[in-house]
């Protein structure tokens, strides 16, 4: 299900004017300098002279009134109450568990997929968002390295190769690695992905890299030109974020890296595969016949339940209704009341879109820390950027869908989409950037009165007309207006 328990956020009616002579005088007094205290494009006479600000709130389209019904939500728990040390790891991984990563019990995909993947054996997981699959997968290969005597080494090459769709999931999984493989030294995880420099990649694989995490199309362009990638002692493989690998277009590149891995297998010896998806599609089950033998299936989201529709239990969500000219001053009211000391994900459709308004929400929301990321960026850049905002207590992050899958991001308190997505799975998977492994959020959608009809009857709440907030958005919305007509950076990005 897309929508369920929607309460509506209403900005709508309103009467009387606003001073506008007086407020671009304050606009101009504020904006001609940019937060790093450096000049910007911005034109006073220009500012003056040019362009004439439209008024909000005059013939726009109806509302439709809808009467409201009671929906119950469908979603899946994420935690059970077994604890880590009732499995059967190392001691010094529940330690390391419970003292450094505050982690004592199991959430639902870890409970039913560890002791499958303990036991050997080929296995496809399927789960929710958010709901700790990467240590579903992450602990049984540390314990099953870890207990290899004589202990292995990281001359020795890959035992273990985890495939992701992005950047900065394999980042971010990476992370994953060196903090869970701190009791154990001599397992050393790495991780090759485009854009970085191929000269340090080679370095790292001469040096040893224990566990390996790539996107495919790099991990194929280092089997094809680098000599010190070998592949004949991995014993595990693991396909991550199995249904984006496909929509992305990575089906042919994951079918040329297993040709690849098992060419040079040795003589007798095999690797284990784990397919890991959120949705189990026609596409990812014909991929799962490609690459599993004999799986084990682990299912925790339940026959009930449409396979790409399953959401955090924990997430509350909303839609808000409002006419195209009201769109941007409602997106700048609620970053500032949801960001003041929170983060915040804000999904729009393209790059320029994301370039764009991130840079005009500074002329309206000079409080809240802004930072973007999409695919046009360098890898340095984006990089940079995923470790920031990972890093801060609050700030809002504008993003294309690059960031919409398996991406952890601690703390991210609610979703907005500006922009809705292409798809009801996308729909899933961008929400579930919040409300993580147990933790609570918000997902909010911006929708048209055109695009009404997207939310289903039973789910649609009772519209009521709201209290004016005229001055105040049209006062917003003219800083934004004025910083267009008067700055020739916005300009042209708002012209794209």
């Amino acid at each position: 299900m897309i929508v369920q328990d929607l309460p509506k956020i209403d900005i709508w009616k309103g009467q009387g004017r606003v001073n506008k002579k007086r407020h671009i005088g304050e606009f101009k007094e504020k904006s001609h300098v940019s937060k790093e205290g450096q000049k910007s494009h911005i034109n006073k006479d220009e500012a003056e002279n040019r362009g004439r600000i439209s008024s909000l709130f005059l013939k726009n389209p109806e509302i439709p009134k809808f009467a409201t019904r009671a929906v119950k939500p469908v979603s899946e728990p994420v935690f059970s109450s077994q604890p880590f040390k009732d499995l059967a790891l190392h001691p010094f991984t529940v330690s390391n568990l419970d003292q450094n990563l505050g982690l004592q019990k199991l959430t639902t995909v870890q409970q039913k997929a560890i002791p499958v993947l303990l036991s050997g054996g080929d296995a496809l997981i399927r789960s929710q968002t958010g709901s700790g699959k990467t240590l579903a997968y992450a602990l049984p290969i540390i314990e099953e390295l870890q207990s290899i005597r004589p202990k292995i080494t990281r001359a020795e090459g890959i035992r273990a190769v985890i495939v992701v769709p992005t950047r900065e999931l394999a980042l971010q999984t990476y992370e994953w690695f060196v903090k869970l493989v701190k009791p154990f030294t001599w397992i050393v995880p790495g991780y090759l992905v485009g854009g970085e420099k191929r000269k340090a990649e080679k370095a790292r694989l001469r040096k040893g890299i224990t566990v390996l995490i790539g996107t495919p199309g790099r991990l194929l362009d280092h089997i094809e030109h680098t000599k010190a990638l070998h592949l004949n002692k991995v014993n595990w493989l693991v396909l991550d974020e199995a249904d984006r690998l496909l929509d992305m277009g990575y089906e042919k590149d994951v079918a040329s890296f297993l040709n690849a891995l098992n060419s040079q297998q040795e003589a007798g010896s095999s690797h284990r595969t784990v397919l890991l998806s959120a949705t189990l599609t026609s596409a990812v089950e014909r991929l799962a016949g490609l690459t599993l033998q004999s799986p084990t299936f682990v299912d925790a989201a339940g026959d009930e339940v449409e396979d790409d529709l399953v959401i955090p239990e924990s997430l509350k969500q909303f839609y808000i209704l409002t006419p195209a000219k009201l769109r941007l001053v409602t997106l700048s009211a609620v970053v500032r009341w949801k960001c003041q000391k929170s983060k915040m994900l804000i999904f729009c459709a393209t790059q320029d879109m994301v370039d764009f308004h991130t840079e005009l929400l500074e002329y309206g929301v000079t409080s809240v820390q802004l930072f973007k990321l999409h695919g046009n960026m360098t890898q340095s850049e984006r990089t940079q950027v995923f470790k920031t905002f990972r890093a801060a207590d609050s700030g809002v992050l504008l993003c294309t869908d690059v960031a919409a899958r398996g991406l952890d991001l601690p703390r991210v308190d609610c979703i907005v989409q500006y922009t809705g997505p292409s798809s009801p799975g996308d729909y899933v998977h961008r929400v579930g950037r919040t409300a993580r492994v147990g933790t609570s959020g918000d997902a909010i959608i911006f929708l048209t009165p055109s695009e009404v009809q997207f939310i289903p009857p039973n789910w649609r709440a009772e519209l009521d007309s709201g209290s004016s907030v005229e001055e105040v958005a049209t006062s917003l919305q003219t800083r934004y207006e004025e910083a267009v007509v008067a700055d020739t950076h916005l300009h042209d990005l708002a012209s794209k």
